[in-house]
């Protein structure tokens, strides 16, 4: 029942604010700005999008392997896709962050090690883009009002700061907390582990901007391309928060808005919103091919 009621607040919210972004938009321009797409930009940029989800990957097949979690690469990117087909065309039904947990127990992982395995994936891929934050939000953020410019810049360091000094004292939390929390914990918090997880993470988000500011090329925005690594870990914060379906609303009306404040249309905006979404179903058609292979795709490895 909790479970349904989430995704029809869930959808409550996504309509309501797609509905205010509608009531604003120009259509005639909105299927200009569609109309006007570079194949070329689009390409490249669909291009990135695989090197990207990639990266993703690997991240997580790192994060196992660090759990204690020995499974093949391969198998591993295949699951991960096979959770963007349940995120992009099963928004809020069924998550595909459940999907990855289901698929690594029936593999043999515990519960616990599946189960943060998918936390430690989110929280690096967090952690990455409150960095780009934390480096952009003063080089870029002048077109932002001054106290929005401010609270970004300081929680970003806050969050950062808060996060190292975990890392340097691991030894305390793991004789404070339960045993398979601390297990987990101190082999992700040992520096070693930490700072090449925090790499790749940082990487995922860098490889992320430039995919959408490739789509931003594509659609015609003009906007100077560092300004994306200011606007899009904005955008993934917000769009990932547990608020919304699949991030729809959020996602274009936060482009819209900081585009806007650029001096793009709005419409550019939901434009670049819907589009990064389009791109994503095909992540998730691959994803969908997984799936429906079954146990063809089973490694034994």
């Amino acid at each position: 029942m909790k479970k349904y009621l989430s995704f029809f607040l869930k959808l409550a919210v996504s309509a309501t604010l797609l509905f205010y972004l509608f009531r604003q938009t120009n259509f005639d321009l909105l299927f200009q700005t569609f109309k006007q797409v570079s194949p070329e930009w689009l390409t490249a940029s669909i291009m990135v999008f695989f090197v990207f989800q990639l990266v993703s990957a690997f991240r997580w097949y790192e994060i196992l392997k660090v759990l204690g979690f020995k499974k093949n690469v391969s198998f591993i990117c295949r699951v991960y896709f096979i959770g963007m087909f349940f995120n992009a065309f099963l928004p809020g039904i069924f998550g595909g962050d459940l999907v990855r947990i289901f698929y690594l127990v029936k593999e043999g992982s515990s519960k616990t090690v599946a189960s943060f395995s998918v936390v430690y994936d989110r929280a690096f891929g967090f952690l990455g883009a409150l960095f780009l934050l934390l480096i952009f939000v003063p080089l870029e953020g002048n077109f932002i009002p001054a106290h929005t410019r401010h609270s970004i810049f300081y929680f970003s360091v806050t969050v950062l700061a808060l996060t190292f000094v975990i890392v340097l004292f691991s030894k305390f939390w793991q004789e404070r907390l339960g045993n398979n929390l601390a297990h987990t914990l101190t082999l992700v918090l040992k520096i070693k582990n930490f700072l090449k997880l925090f790499y790749l993470g940082l990487a995922v988000q860098v490889l992320y901007n430039i995919h959408v500011a490739l789509l931003g090329k594509s659609l015609g925005i003009s906007i100077p391309w560092l300004k994306y690594f200011l606007i899009i870990p904005l955008m993934g914060i917000l769009a990932s928060l547990p608020i919304s379906l699949g991030g729809f609303g959020v996602r274009e009306g936060t482009l819209a808005y900081f585009l806007n404040l650029l001096g793009e249309p709005k419409e550019m905006g939901i434009a670049l919103g819907f589009l990064t979404y389009g791109v994503a179903l095909i992540g998730g058609a691959v994803g969908g091919y997984f799936y429906l292979r079954g146990d063809r795709a089973k490694d034994n490895n």
